[in-house]
């Protein structure tokens, strides 16, 4: 295997693993911060869920980059795996954007 199937590869399910990870560190952080976005006023729980919105939609980006370059193998399932990945992280940016909403929308004191 070369370095370039591996790039490929990488990048070609950068979507669905960098923004699984993303979705699930905003979830972890939301529970954890409510305390903090209750005393302070720069609720920091909803600039974490705008950080990783953007890290979700790059790796959703490079995925779909891959999609379109050339692949040296004769098969499809490294477009197949790119546009699962692209659409993937799409549904976890969606989920990032309705827990940065209700981060702006309730206190974190409401517990």
């Amino acid at each position: 295997m070369t370095a370039t199937t591996t790039t490929a590869k990488l990048t070609a399910w950068a979507g669905l693993v960098i923004g699984g990870l993303a979705w699930a560190v905003n979830t972890q952080l939301g529970e954890m911060l409510a305390t903090t976005d209750c005393i302070s006023a720069v609720r920091p729980s909803a600039v974490i869920s705008a950080a990783l919105l953007a890290v979700v939609l790059i790796a959703a980006g490079l995925s779909w980059w891959r999609d379109g370059r050339p692949s040296t193998r004769a098969d499809r399932t490294l477009p197949f795996a790119a546009r699962l990945s692209a659409l993937t992280a799409l549904l976890f940016a969606f989920a990032v954007v309705l827990q940065a909403i209700a981060s702006v929308v309730l206190s974190g004191c409401e517990r």
